[in-house]
């Protein structure tokens, strides 16, 4: 009983089964818990902030977004990822901008899609997702590998 009361928050006088597996509701008095939403893929959450930074301050700038690994080299592996903002000169491409999250910025995806650029010459510049990347920063490294 003092077992159920300390999980209710008080006595009943009645008898109050334990949860059990998927059937438990918090008692009313309790808040619902709060979940941090899915994780999504790492574009989707970052990515409207830099659309944004990057239309506001380069559009004096070819740029194109969300470009595929395989038009840079048709024969890439299907699983590289592409470059979410890549800058031009012309019809060159010269700058690719990356957003990636710090526990795969080396994983297979990601580096055969730098290991690309890097044997094209195109530079390389990646965010880290889960950091604030402030719109000077952001704004800064990109100008600087123009």
């Amino acid at each position: 009983t003092k077992e159920i009361e300390k999980f209710t928050g008080g006595s009943t006088g009645a008898s109050t089964p334990a949860p059990s597996g998927n059937n438990y509701q918090p008692p009313v008095n309790e808040p619902e818990p709060s979940y941090p939403a899915p994780t999504r893929s790492m574009t989707e959450d970052r990515f409207p902030y830099f659309k944004d930074v990057i239309a506001r301050n380069f559009s004096d700038c070819t740029y194109r977004e969300n470009v595929p690994a395989s038009e840079l080299k048709a024969d890439c592996h299907p699983a590289c990822t592409p470059v979410q903002f890549m800058f031009y000169e012309g019809e060159k491409p010269v700058l690719a901008v990356v957003l990636v999250r710090t526990n795969n910025y080396r994983g297979m995806n990601v580096m055969g899609t730098k290991n690309i650029c890097d044997s094209l010459g195109i530079r390389y510049i990646r965010f880290y997702h889960e950091y604030e990347n402030e719109e000077s920063y952001v704004v800064n490294r990109i100008r600087e590998n123009l």
